[in-house]
């Protein structure tokens, strides 16, 4: 029983479910979310997954792991989300995401993202651990934060990449964006996007601040492992060293390393306090230096234990560090920094160990010890730290986790943070000078350090060594072996109480350390004050130290001794001998010692004027004077005393009239210097001291008269504004001081004065109202100060007393607030005082005034009135859009709190001119942003009583109209236009929501006020529909286009806004009533809308168009504007902008065909919208066939197909010149020069020679009729160059000729085209062309587009492109067609059903005669163009055999089924194919065929030997072959047959109405014998000698061939064969018979199906045949006679399965390789050639079917040269008059033939050329043969010896 699931509703699928296997099953994956509705008790569930909410079924329990859940409104319509952290959430959302595009790019393999693929997806990985963490409930919160803050830069990281959406955050959790105000949510956009591009692909962040604006800097360093074998404990310290300088920067770090120890003990050290100069303007090393802590002399296998432990110079190393310095916040700092210290040894020469570290960076090589083994080098890591150390150790646990010590600058930072009091004194032993002495060596000198207090008590630790090292009592130096110099260099840092420094001094002792008895031996002291006897601090400086002879038994047992003896220079002269008074302590002149001290405190003054001030009671009559002399210390002295405020306030307590203004002045002064950036950080000491340290009662007089003061002089004096300016910068404490001396002296006398002490502010604040009033420019500086500090006071204001009352009421503020910016003067002032009104303004909103209602409703109106005030000034607009935005922001987080009154201010304004601003600003600008995000901000706080009152407030409906026309616009701007990038995806929805919500409350105000009677306003309802396509159709809300997740993310927010919208506009629209046909011009915008792929949105807004053909009808009685304008838009909506599918075309038809059903215009509507869903298909197979750029035909048929669609169809001019220009640009890439040329011209067709003015289009600019056609021409001329079409180029070349020359008169132009011209006819003689294939393409199915759906095509393939190319390019453009293999045309249900078949075919050309040429002598190489081109009709052969088939000779039964094919547009045109538009059948006779193939034969005979007559210098194999190949099956097969099956009295007397055809075939033949003997003669005269066997034979074959003709028993007996002048027979035999012209026309009128016009002669054999006597597969015969097709028995209706694999040459292509020399290393070369026949591949037969050859007798010994018979030549000369072979003069030809002689051989003869006669020998004798034997023919004639014009011949028998 199944039943609702209560506490099981959310779970995660950790198994896959295949579904399917189960009724009603629910497949599932790994990882997805399913929300549970059901569940049966028995372990299933049924529910959905996330990912696809419609559909639902069942799955297993167990495969589910339940999750926490929450539901939202519970019910039907509940949704339920898993609790847990939204870091988890959005994880799983973003890994979702990012690994469906992982797989894309992978998949589509896209350079430009490929090599994010790694990236990403080691990232993945690392969230996938990441979420693991957090997921696991195991991390302690500050883990947890950190995880939450590396997550999430690694995510937007990964976004910002991979260019998906901004997400906007607040402290890594994502925004709310309900909750948040959209000003607000602005700013956490820009901070986001600023955020994510300073995070790294580690997802860590750069910094974003410049290095100035960081005050402090951190250098920490960590040492490594490493080797130190020097045999005894030893010392390394380390310390910061600027070369520049020559001076140690910092204190030294000390970590000590025991010599049984592998680490040294301390590891890690903080270098502090760098400042920007420091890392900047310096050269920093790091310098280590190595002391050995052990004997005084170190002996590796000494044993005996010394008694003393010395420190003794061992080594140094440095290394440079401003690598690291130099590295920008900007850059990573995660990684820490390898460096490593080479250490030099000092072992052999000690006194250079306190300079070795400037050696080794001067790289003075020569003074440097060697790096011996015990120490190779020291390996360190660095990295850089900045800002606040607070700070820097919350942000980096793991790196305090360690005992990092704290290394201090040598002197103050600088900035001084808060609490960072010091008191350190730095003394650096720098050198001694020691006497020799009795001894010859020098003395092993060590100093120890002590520090003892005023009372002559040693201080117990006070001495720092280093960083690192335990505090100690004393201090003992280096020890330099028999050194009397040595230089020591060592600071020491002294650590005292403040309180103890007072009388303190240091003593130094020199003890001499022998190495032999181990003794340290006392022998001199010196000392140091720490103080002066005036009570200053030891000033910084160097010093020469006294020294004082003593005794080694000396104890010091009273300090006083000495105390009063001078300890350097300074305190006196050096005298000689002792000092005077002095018994016991005598000076040592001949020894010096020098010491460096260095005080950084805050409690002990080194400066003489301080001290003063401290103890200016010692001296009251100079403190006036003191406190002028306070203001001229520097500020760094002033923030170490802390105790400077204590006595100014006490000198101000002692007298306040006299001390009041100069204590006034320096307590500015004091405060001025905390203003400092350096110091800033210490206001917070100051607020602490007024906080709990002051104690001035009366203190608040004063000041508050002073402050009058000021306000009142700068009004006056102008040379007193430096210091007034001063004192208003102090404002905020001194009204902190002012404000809590009150409170303690209300305190001290229960509440007195009170009256008189708010009147004192009161005249206070009246002095600054009219401060601010002036408009001097003296005082403008004052007034800013003023301004700009003025908010600082509001909470000292409104600080509590002790009561629990305010020292001010809040209202009383906010009129002090108010007051003092309403005075500000407006006019005549610089805008730098605007912009600190606004500032103040700004800040007063931010501040406590503005949260409280009491407060608020005094300040809103006055800052409301200020912004409007700029805003239309448009002063200051960046200010304006700061404070509006955070006047808005605080009203809608005080929402609740806040009144509507609030709200209606802001509309009533600032609504209005934030729209004009926004009209008017640049778009593009950075102001753009902010205000827009105002004024949706200030839409989305509007109720709907705001709305009303708005429109309310409107007197009439004019400024009405006006506000409504400029929000309408402004909405339209925005959603057109990106004013937010396109990442910001939540902004620019959050924009969205916003918006539509306005604009369903502006409809109604349309609806009440614009629509009925006079009051209805087109316009604005056209703005309203616009602007509601505009949003409709807008980027953003394209949910289709986004991913799954992003799509979810917003359905589930937002809805889909379309829709809604969708709703509106129907809503409107159907408000309008008779009105609509007002809105006929919105059909393009509205059919945008319905091309919106959402189904509920279509069928909402389908019906407009309805509507608007119902209305045009009705009032105009058509609806051709609906019509036309559809059309129109259709096609730039869907063919440009690739809108709409299917679906849509289906909705379209549908619901309009539906809708006029009941007119009475039913007929024409249906009729148009069949049209557009014509189009709309059309349209639709377009677009998806220009996606793919690699489907050219495709391409090109489709842009046909619309092409003919626009121009037969719909008669739309524009849009057919459209796409003229759109095939224009496919045609021309891929190198179809003629089809661009002739697409242009049917553009050119179509113009005139006129000045009529054009405006510009896709390819021309603006210009007149006459200049586009000019331009058109010469464009198209250049192709038709390029195509190698000059026969089409003259034509347009001549028209341009004839308006050059009487039109224009531009003879330039003229003289430029004729020359142009000249080169089209010298390149049709010179250049060759090679011939095409063409090839029938059929497409059979459903599955194929419109436009090629069960039609035909005739195709021209390119230059030695075959049929097998042709099929690969067609079936890589529809790889699911197969190729039609049946010999029969697809049933009716193949082609009415959804499948794809392509059938390709071979077919021939039949070619029309130019009517020029009619009646002409032409020449061939003119004439052969037109063999394939301009041809429109085509046709192929398909050999059966009827009857009973004769073994022994075929050709009796041999018939041809011949189909002609018709296409729509002659060949070459605007495509390289057409459609076959008539197709119609007919059958050869075998005669007939006889007699085409023999007239073929003999037209590639003469044609070849007359090139050899033209040009004797060719190779002879081509002839060679060709006359080999004729004679051979002439002889042994082919004339036989035809004698065989044609010439018998059988046949004659079966078929008299072949005996034209008969006798024309008798004709033939004889034709063909003469021809062969003119080739022998010819082929005799060029024969080589390795060719004259050949020739022999030949001539041996030809007179057999000869003999066996004119045998008497001969059918051909009857006609005469001349040999040696005797004559055979009766009949002569025509001497000059022409070549047959392909433009002949058939003599029989009554038997073809095809027109007079037809060709007679195919200019191509069948392709079904088989040759016998040549390599050429195309041929019918090599010799014209014997020709045998191959026929299938069994199938009369034999077809070929596969063309595509043929290698066809064309008859003529052949002959014209063979003739030309130019084309001999590119042709194919014949092969051997005989009786074997050549079996066509393309057939489907078996070799037993071939026909059977006689085999070939035996050779001749009449081959050899030397049996031929001697007479040949003669007899074969003698038998007739040699016929007249053209002699041809030779001409230069133009590139890149070789020259080649002009001639005439081959022209066909006309009576006359051009009007001049003929002669005999270029008259024709007889035409070619029609294609029928049925036809009747004309006789051949016999010439007479000078004929004018042909005569006919008797008939012959």
């Amino acid at each position: 029983m199944w039943r609702p699931t209560t506490d099981k509703k959310f779970g995660v699928v950790i198994y896959n479910f295949n579904g399917k296997k189960t009724k009603h099953g629910l497949s599932l994956e790994i990882g997805e979310s399913v929300q549970i509705l059901e569940e049966n008790g028995q372990g299933w569930f049924r529910g959905f997954s996330t990912r696809r909410k419609n559909t639902k079924g069942i799955f297993p329990e167990s495969y589910i792991h339940i999750k926490k859940f929450k539901v939202d409104n519970k019910g039907k319509y509940e949704t339920v989300s898993p609790v847990e952290e939204t870091i988890v959430t959005e994880m799983t959302s973003v890994l979702r995401e990012w690994g469906g595009i992982l797989k894309k790019i992978y998949k589509e393999k896209d350079g430009k993202y490929m090599e994010l693929y790694p990236k990403i997806r080691k990232v993945m990985v690392e969230l996938i651990g990441y979420r693991c963490q957090i997921m696991s409930g195991d991390r302690t919160h500050e883990q947890l934060r950190d995880l939450k803050k590396i997550t999430t830069q690694k995510i937007d990281w990964g976004n910002s990449q991979m260019q998906l959406d901004l997400v906007p955050r607040i402290e890594c959790e994502i925004a709310d964006v309900d909750n948040t105000s959209i000003v607000d949510l602005y700013k956490l956009h820009q901070r986001s996007m600023e955020e994510t591009e300073s995070v790294s692909f580690r997802g860590t962040v750069r910094r974003r601040k410049k290095r100035e604006s960081i005050a402090i800097h951190h250098l920490y360093c960590m040492l490594e492992k490493f080797d130190c074998q020097i045999g005894e404990d030893a010392e390394f310290y380390f310390s910061l060293y600027d070369a520049k300088e020559g001076i140690f920067m910092s204190e030294r770090f000390l970590s000590r390393k025991n010599k049984n120890e592998v680490r040294p003990n301390n590891l890690s050290a903080l270098y502090t306090d760098l400042g920007l100069a420091d890392l900047r303007d310096r050269d920093l090393y790091i310098v280590v230096h190595v002391v050995r802590v052990g004997r005084m002399l170190y002996k590796e296998n000494e044993k005996k234990k010394s008694d003393q432990v010395y420190r003794r110079p061992y080594g140094c190393g440095a290394v440079s560090i401003s690598d690291i310095l130099i590295s920008s916040p900007d850059q990573l700092e995660d990684d820490m920094k390898q460096y490593f210290i080479k250490v030099y040894s000092c072992i052999n020469s000690e006194h250079d160990f306190p300079i070795l570290h400037e050696n080794i960076i001067k790289k003075q090589t020569s003074k440097l010890g060697t790096s011996n083994s015990q120490i190779i080098g020291i390996p360190i890591s660095l990295r850089m730290l900045h800002g606040d150390l607070i700070q820097i150790k919350r942000e980096n646990p793991l790196l305090f986790s360690k005992n990092v010590h704290l290394v201090r600058k040598l002197g103050f930072a600088d900035v001084i943070m808060p609490g960072d009091a010091r008191n350190d004194f730095y003394i650096t032993i720098q050198r001694g000078e020691f006497e020799k002495g009795s001894k010859t060596a020098g003395k092993n000198v060590e100093v120890a350090m002590k520090v003892f207090d005023s009372d002559g008590k040693l201080m117990q630790n006070c001495i720092s060594v280093g960083e690192g090292a335990p505090l100690s009592s004393d201090y003992r130096s280096l020890i330099f072996y028999h050194s009397n110099t040595p230089k020591w260099n060592e600071v020491v840092k002294l650590v005292m109480p403040p309180e103890r420094c007072q009388g303190a001094h240091v003593r130094f002792e020199f003890r001499h350390c022998s190495n032999r008895d181990s003794q340290k031996k006392l022998y001199a002291f010196g000392f140091m004050k720490l103080t002066r006897a005036d009570g200053a601090t030891l000033a910084d400086d160097n010093y020469e130290v006294y020294i004082y002879k003593c005794d080694e038994l000396h104890q010091f047992r009273n300090v006083n001794a000495y105390l009063n003896l001078p300890s350097c220079q300074a305190e006196m002269m050096v005298v000689s001998g002792s000092v005077a008074g002095n018994t016991n302590y005598q000076r040592n002149l001949k020894e010096n010692f020098f010491i460096k001290t260095t005080v950084c405190s805050t409690k002990l003054p080194q400066n003489l004027e301080l001290v003063s001030l401290l103890r200016w009671k010692d001296h009251p009559e100079k403190i006036q004077h003191t406190l002028n002399r306070l203001m001229e210390i520097k500020g760094e002295e002033i923030v170490k005393c802390q105790d400077i405020i204590d006595t100014l306030f006490n000198i101000l307590d002692e007298d306040t009239e006299a001390y009041g203004k100069p204590v006034f002045q320096a307590l500015v002064f004091v405060i001025g210097i905390l203003s400092d950036r350096r110091y800033q950080n210490l206001r917070t000491d100051l607020d602490t001291y007024i906080e709990k340290h002051f104690a001035g009662t009366l203190a608040h007089k004063p000041l508050i008269s002073c402050l009058r003061q000021c306000a009142e002089e700068a009004i006056h004096y102008a040379d007193k504004q430096k210091s007034i300016q001063r004192a208003f910068q102090a404002i905020p404490y001194l009204f902190k001081f002012i404000v809590q001396s009150r409170m303690l002296y209300a305190r001290a006398t229960r509440g007195k004065e009170e009256a008189v002490f708010k009147e004192d502010m009161n005249n206070l604040f009246i002095a600054m109202n009219n401060m601010v009033q002036q408009t001097s420019d003296y005082v403008l500086q004052s007034q800013v100060t003023l301004l700009s500090y003025f908010s600082t006071i509001y909470d000292c204001l409104l600080q509590e007393k002790g009561d629990g009352k305010a020292m001010f009421s809040i209202q009383q503020v906010a009129l002090y607030a108010k007051n003092l910016l309403d005075n500000v003067a407006k006019e005549g002032v610089s805008k730098e005082l605007h912009a600190a009104k606004l500032r103040c303004i700004l800040d007063t909103v931010n501040s406590r005034l503005f949260e409280e209602e009491a407060s608020r409703v005094i300040l809103s109106p006055v800052f409301l009135t200020h912004i409007q005030y700029h805003l239309m000034q448009r002063q200051e607009l960046k200010l304006c859009a700061e404070v509006l935005g955070d006047i808005l922001t605080s009203l809608q987080k005080l929402q609740k709190e806040s009144s509507n009154s609030e709200v209606q201010q802001v509309v009533q304004t600032l609504l209005d001119n934030l729209l004009q601003t926004l009209l008017t600003i640049n778009r593009h600008g950075d102001l753009t942003g902010m205000f827009v995000a105002c004024l949706i901000n200030t839409l989305k706080v509007m109720k709907e009583e705001h709305f009303t009152n708005l429109l309310n407030s409107f007197p009439d409906r004019k400024p009405l109209k006006e506000f409504i026309t400029r929000i309408f616009m402004v909405f339209k701007e925005l959603v057109k236009k990106d004013v937010f990038p396109q990442d910001w995806m939540v902004m620019r929805m959050a924009t969205n929501d916003v918006i539509l919500s306005a604009i369903q409350y502006f409809s109604q105000i349309l609806t009440s006020h614009f629509l009925r009677g006079d009051s209805f306003d087109t316009q604005l309802w056209s703005s309203f529909f616009n602007l509601s396509v505009s949003f409709l159709t807008q980027p953003s809300l394209q949910l289709e286009t986004f991913s799954e997740v992003k799509r979810n993310k917003i359905r589930d927010q937002y809805g889909d806004m379309r829709v809604l919208m969708g709703h509106e506009i129907e809503s409107m629209w159907q408000n309008l009533g008779d009105h609509k046909i007002n809105f006929l011009h919105l059909i393009g915008p509205f059919l945008e809308v319905t091309l919106v792929p959402e189904t509920e949105l279509r069928r909402t807004t389908i019906p407009f168009f309805f509507d608007m053909m119902h209305c045009e009808e009705r009032v105009k009685g058509n609806f051709k504007q609906v019509e036309s304008d559809v059309i129109d838009k259709l096609d730039l909506l869907v063919g440009t902008k690739n809108k709409g599918d299917e679906e849509y075309r289906t909705l379209f038809k549908t619901i309009l065909s539906e809708k006029v059903q009941h007119q009475h215009w039913k007929e024409h509507g249906l009729a148009f919208i069949h049209i557009v869903a014509r189009l709309l298909e059309t349209l639709l197979d377009y677009r998806d066939v220009m996606m793919k750029d690699d489907e050219k035909f495709k391409q090109m048929s489709c842009t046909m197909n619309i092409l003919k669609f626009y121009k037969d169809e719909l008669k739309k001019e524009e849009m057919y010149k459209r796409y003229i220009y759109k095939l224009h640009d496919l045609h021309v890439p891929d190198k179809n020069y003629t089809e661009a040329a002739f697409t242009l011209k049917t553009l050119a067709d179509s113009l005139q020679w006129s000045p009529r003015p054009l405006q510009a289009d896709e390819m021309f600019p603006k210009q007149t009729e006459w200049q586009r056609k000019e331009a058109l021409y010469n464009k198209i001329i250049d192709l038709l160059d390029r195509g190698k079409t000059w026969e089409h180029g003259i034509p347009l070349c001549k028209e341009l000729a004839v308006q050059y020359e009487t039109k224009a008169f531009d003879y330039a132009k003229l003289s430029a085209i004729l020359k142009y011209q000249a080169q089209f006819y010298d390149h049709i003689l010179t250049i060759p062309r090679m011939d095409t294939d063409f090839y029938r393409v059929s497409f059979y199915g459903l599955n194929f587009p419109m436009f090629l759906r069960n039609k035909a095509l005739v195709m021209r393939a390119r230059v030695y492109e075959r049929g097998d190319s042709i099929r690969q390019m067609i079936q890589s453009e529809f790889p699911a067609a197969q190729v039609w293999t049946e010999h029969h045309p697809p049933s009716d249900d193949i082609l009415q059903s959804n499948v794809q078949y392509i059938e390709i075919r071979i077919v021939n050309p039949i070619p029309e005669e130019p009517e020029l040429f009619r009646d002409q002598t032409v020449s061939e190489d003119i004439l052969k163009y037109y063999e394939t081109n301009d041809v429109k009709r085509f046709y192929f052969d398909r050999p059966f055999h009827r009857g009973v088939k004769d073994p022994n000779n075929e050709i009796k039964t041999l018939w041809l089924d011949r189909t002609t094919l018709t296409i729509s547009t002659s060949i070459p045109g605007i495509l390289r194919w057409f459609e076959v538009t008539n197709q119609e059948k007919m059958e050869v006779s075998p005669l007939r065929h006889a007699l085409e193939t023999m007239q073929k034969k003999n037209k590639e005979l003469r044609s070849l030997i007359a090139s050899y007559a033209s040009e004797p210098g060719k190779s002879i194999n081509p002839l060679s072959m060709m006359l080999n190949g004729v004679i051979d099956a002439a002889v042994n097969g082919g004339i036989p047959k035809y004698q065989e099956a044609f010439f018998v009295p059988e046949y004659i007397a079966a078929n008299p109405k072949d005996a034209t055809f008969i006798s024309r075939l008798k004709m033939f033949i004889l034709e063909q014998v003469d021809i062969l003997g003119k080739g022998l003669h010819v082929h005799g005269d060029l024969a080589p000698a390795d060719v004259k066997p050949l020739q022999g034979k030949l001539e041996e074959q030809y007179i057999k061939l000869r003999n066996g003709i004119s045998d008497q028993g001969s059918p051909i007996a009857s006609h005469r064969i001349s040999t040696g002048g005797k004559p055979i027979t009766p009949i002569s035999i025509p001497t000059n018979i022409p070549p047959p012209s392909p433009f002949t026309p058939p003599e029989d009128t009554t038997t073809f199906k095809i027109s007079l016009q037809e060709p007679l002669e195919p200019s191509r054999r069948p392709v079904s045949t088989i040759s016998t006597g040549s390599c050429d597969s195309n041929n019918s015969s090599s010799s014209g006679v014997g020709t045998i097709p191959e026929v299938d028995e069994d199938d009369p209706d034999d077809v070929i399965t596969d063309i595509s694999s043929v290698p066809k040459i064309p008859s003529r292509s052949l002959t014209r390789m063979v003739t030309d020399p130019t084309l001999s290393t590119s042709a194919p070369q014949l092969s051997r050639v005989g009786r074997s026949a050549s079996i066509d591949i393309t057939m489907r037969r078996s070799a037993d079917d071939a026909p059977q050859v006689p085999p070939r007798p035996s050779r001749p010994a009449s081959l050899d040269p030397k049996f031929a018979s001697p007479s040949f030549r003669e007899n074969l000369m003698q038998s007739r008059p040699a016929p007249d072979l053209p002699k041809k003069e030779t001409q230069d030809r133009a590139p890149p033939l070789p020259p080649k002689p002009k001639m005439n051989g081959g022209a066909y003869t006309r009576q006359s050329v051009h009007g001049y006669p003929v002669t005999p020998s270029q008259r024709p004798t007889s035409k070619p043969l029609p294609p029928t034997p049925d036809s009747p023919v004309r006789r051949p004639t016999t010439p007479s010896k000078a004929p004018t014009t042909p005569s006919k011949a008797p008939p012959s028998s």
